[in-house]
């Protein structure tokens, strides 16, 4: 769902079941006000051959790397406000306009763009302020944006509203203006590679949740594997529905941002500094317990450990031989298994009605 910066579409009426002439919201409103926030991306293949990849990776995890939808259309917006020669619109940040006219004595008349800010568009007429002008245009689904956070460590996690990191571009420390190396960054973090005390300025690229409405889910903690196998299928497929515009295809993943689920469990010790845990993404990590000579052991994020991408732990200090046990939160993730309705009536986009079936991590094709 792109960003709203206007306040068109507003209605001081509740919604009802039917439509009426006081509610004239579309499926978009009426998904930004019941649905749920959602990230959603495509996964592709790795372009890097098979022996060069490292499981430390920035940009894929485990062979399957992430790409977004990185504009939106949106079609026949009525601008909020109009002021002179600025045409404000309600998303952003604007990224092009392909239509933009207004009606003057029943005349359709268009519009000269001269110039395109993230809020709003500059035309070449003087317009008055009653003039409602109709709009084509394209927003931004990734922006960049820069932030100050307070490290105390190696994991900071910069305020970022509800938007997931695309990318952390750099950093850089506020007082003394040295470069701070990046390690790895998730959907809500950024770990460095040596621990920083004091504010420091990131610039990320980060991308914006979409809206899903869906029936209900289920997950069946009973079902923990195939036969000898030891890989845990939870069960549960919802139906659901998105907004016009995305170009939604069978494969790829929703993570609600909202829906949680938590898991416990123990690590066998390997003599690599990498685990890999089985459900992804990882949203918070609760605590990480060793057994020690006197008692128990409880081990710090950015002390002792790294969450690196969305579901692998690295040990900076010595691994706990005799393995630990981990208490974390994950995201509840869908994969698009089939379409349930395409096509165009009346020549308009409409809603994406999909199915989706629970998996435990992106890497469940």
């Amino acid at each position: 769902m792109p960003k709203k910066i206007g306040r068109g579409g507003e209605t001081p009426f509740p919604i009802s079941t039917k439509p009426n002439i006081f509610t004239p919201l579309r499926n978009e409103e009426l998904l930004e006000r019941r649905g749920e926030s959602a990230y959603w991306f495509r996964l592709t293949q790795c372009p890097c051959p098979q022996e060069t990849r490292v499981p430390d990776c920035k940009f894929c995890n485990e062979g399957l790397m992430k790409s977004f939808q990185e504009d939106l259309q949106i079609e026949e917006e009525i601008s909020w406000k109009v002021e002179g020669r600025r045409i404000y619109l309600r998303y952003g940040p604007i990224k092009s306009v392909s239509k933009i006219f207004y009606y003057f004595r029943e005349q359709k008349l268009e519009l000269t763009v001269q110039e395109i800010k993230d809020d709003y568009v500059l035309v070449l007429e003087e317009l008055e302020y009653y003039h409602q002008v109709q709009v084509d245009y394209k927003v931004k689904l990734i922006s960049e944006i820069e932030t100050i956070v307070n490290a105390d460590s190696k994991v900071v996690f910069p305020e970022i509203e509800e938007n997931g990191i695309y990318e952390a571009v750099d950093a850089i420390e506020v007082k003394n203006k040295n470069t701070v190396p990046i390690a790895a960054w998730t959907l809500t973090s950024v770990s460095f590679q040596k621990e920083i005390f004091g504010e420091v300025k990131i610039k990320l690229k980060v991308f914006q949740p979409i809206k899903i409405a869906y029936k209900t889910f289920s997950v069946d903690d009973r079902n923990t594997g195939i036969g000898r196998s030891l890989v845990e299928n939870p069960d549960g497929e919802l139906l659901a529905v998105m907004g016009s515009g995305y170009k939604l295809g069978e494969g790829d993943i929703i993570i609600l941002t909202k829906s949680t689920l938590r898991h416990s469990m123990y690590v066998k010790f390997s003599p690599s500094d990498f685990d890999r845990l089985p459900f992804s993404p990882v949203a918070e990590i609760d605590k990480v317990i060793s057994r020690g000579k006197d008692g128990f052991i409880e081990h710090r994020l950015g002390t002792d450990f790294l969450l690196m991408g969305e579901n692998l732990v690295k040990w900076i200090n010595p691994k706990p031989r005799s393995g630990y046990s981990i208490i974390y939160d994950y995201y509840t993730t869908f994969r698009v298994t089939s379409m349930v309705e395409t096509g165009m009536g009346e020549d308009r986009a409409k809603p994406r009605q999909f199915k989706m079936k629970s998996v435990p991590s992106m890497q469940a094709r």
